[in-house]
């Protein structure tokens, strides 16, 4: 199956999620370490290291990771559509979550156009669904020629359809 692209100019590159991850981490850690000086407050080197600090910053780290890692992992598994579309399903629910657990008040009209939103990425995901239904129906079934039969009776019928 081949992919066109709508820029006659643009490049596409296949590659599997793990090939995408070794692409863009070192890259990422490259502007995170240049760029952290600049970014954070003056006195963030002076912060109070204890167990709990570090066991905290820790737990981050490793969530940050699993987050880009099962970005990564939805990429590669759907197309970049879909993958903008779980992305903005996973901000609706943080800011949807904190609005009914913590009570928190982004607004009404926030609280709405999440509201929309969600609902806009389900008629998404149902039309998208119906449409790998449908393709899945129009592939031809493919047989083997060196399948068993199931039971005897389908096995007298072989043999008499290979006798012919």
């Amino acid at each position: 199956m081949k992919r066109k692209s709508l820029d006659p100019g643009s490049v596409l590159i296949y590659c599997t999620w793990e090939g995408l991850m070794w692409k863009t981490t070192p890259i990422t850690v490259f502007f995170l370490v240049t760029l952290m000086p600049w970014l954070d407050p003056p006195d963030a080197l002076s912060f109070k290291w204890d167990v709990n600090n570090f066991i905290a910053v820790l737990i981050s780290a490793l969530l940050g990771f699993l987050l880009q890692w099962s970005g990564a992992l939805a990429l590669g598994a759907t197309s970049a559509t879909s993958h903008v579309v779980l992305g903005q399903f996973k901000t609706c629910i943080i800011l949807l979550g904190g609005y009914l657990l913590f009570s928190s008040d982004p607004g009404y009209s926030s609280i709405f156009g999440a509201f929309v939103a969600i609902c806009g990425m389900t008629v998404y995901t149902s039309l998208n669904i119906k449409e790998n239904q449908d393709k899945c129906n129009q592939l031809p079934k493919q047989t083997t020629p060196n399948q068993k039969p199931k039971t005897i009776e389908d096995q007298n019928e072989k043999t008499d359809v290979d006798s012919t």
